[in-house]
């Protein structure tokens, strides 16, 4: 459970590719700024290229991605609210 006065926030998302549009799996994707100290996680785009993250604040977060042959993305997305914050990353 969040500390008091912080809840969690969901950013989902998708790393697809620029050229073909096709989802990118096994990415890995973490967060590189925010409002808070960020743990340090990371998650993997799954076969469709979606992902998910948990934050425990409100507020506009840096989400980069690491595809398995070494192309990154970088977006920022505002995590609040009580639906999933958004964001597309495309290597």
């Amino acid at each position: 459970m969040p500390p008091s006065g912080h809840s969690v926030h969901l950013i989902t998302g998708v790393v697809e590719d620029t050229t073909t549009g096709r989802p990118v799996p096994e990415a890995s994707v973490y967060l590189t700024a925010g409002p808070e100290p960020r743990p340090d996680i990371a998650a993997l785009s799954r076969a469709d290229g979606s992902f998910t993250l948990s934050v425990r604040g409100e507020g506009v977060y840096a989400v980069q991605c690491r595809t398995p042959d070494d192309r990154i993305a970088e977006a920022t997305v505002t995590a609040g609210g009580d639906s999933p914050a958004r964001v597309r990353l495309r290597v």
